[in-house]
């Protein structure tokens, strides 16, 4: 009795299954395997230690991450955590089978949090000896109280015998090497490129977007190049004056000058 109940049920398995597979349809599968990983456009490392993929977690392997893709998808949503499984990108990304590698980078210098999109130091930029290549940010409300582009009117220093002083003191050409395109929070496409004398760095007295000098408190405001960065992007936060005199320690700078010295990105 139990050896035809078994039969029976075999005979019944063995139908559903040729009923669902017809003759000649193939078995069509949704899913293929992926990987996904990402790359930091500067030196500093990218902190992702765990991701996951339409809610799904995707399995770590040494600096990837394995998921099973669905196949009719145009994109998925992809979120990454760091090490303290804070979420520091949460994107939607197209995805195929195989290995998908991703250039990120920090949304701006005042939110560490990434993004995925095109490498803001460019693919192909290459070192220029004697010249640092930047893009500059301004975040400094006190310039720019409602947050308007400047222009940067750049000054190459040089070094003169001053007789009273007995020394070299530094002396600024009274024509600018360059006036910079419009300056704001966005990340500009062109890198502006300062040649750099090892001794007195440039300064740069702050226009607006019609050149005209910036004032503030009827003075003159100045920006002293204290970056040392071959190909970066570099910003002025919102501070205080903190440059007092000129780069030689002695000379008035005959205005309101800051520092601008903080580096976002570099390669």
């Amino acid at each position: 009795m139990i050896k035809n109940l078994f039969l029976c049920f075999i005979a019944l398995w063995v139908g559903a299954l040729l009923s669902s597979c017809q003759k000649g349809e193939p078995i069509v599968e949704t899913e293929e395997l992926a990987r996904i990983a990402f790359r930091s456009y500067s030196t500093a490392s990218v902190d992702v230690k765990r991701v996951t993929i339409d809610g799904k977690v995707a399995n770590p392997s040494d600096a990837n991450f394995i998921f099973l893709r669905n196949k009719d998808a145009d994109s998925s949503s992809v979120v990454a955590y760091n090490s303290n499984d804070q979420v520091v990108l949460e994107q939607r990304l197209p995805l195929k089978s195989g290995l998908n590698t991703f250039g990120v980078h920090s949304k701006s210098p005042i939110d560490p949090s990434l993004v995925v999109g095109p490498n803001p130091l460019g693919d192909d930029v290459e070192s220029i000896p004697g010249v640092r290549q930047v893009k500059i940010l301004n975040y400094n409300k006190t310039i720019s109280p409602n947050g308007e582009p400047i222009r940067l009117a750049v000054y190459q220093g040089k070094p003169v015998y001053d007789e009273s002083w007995g020394m070299d003191m530094v002396k600024y050409d009274e024509n600018p090497i360059l006036i910079t395109d419009l300056i704001s929070d966005k990340i500009p496409e062109e890198f502006i490129k300062i040649p750099i004398d090892a001794t007195f760095v440039p300064k740069a007295q702050v226009l607006d977007k019609d050149l005209k000098p910036i004032l503030i408190d009827g003075q003159k405001v100045f920006l002293f190049f204290n970056f040392s960065v071959d190909i970066g992007i570099v910003y002025l936060p919102q501070k205080e004056s903190d440059a007092y005199f000129d780069v030689d320690a002695f000379s008035e700078i005959g205005g309101i000058g800051y520092g601008l010295d903080n580096i976002w990105l570099q390669k």
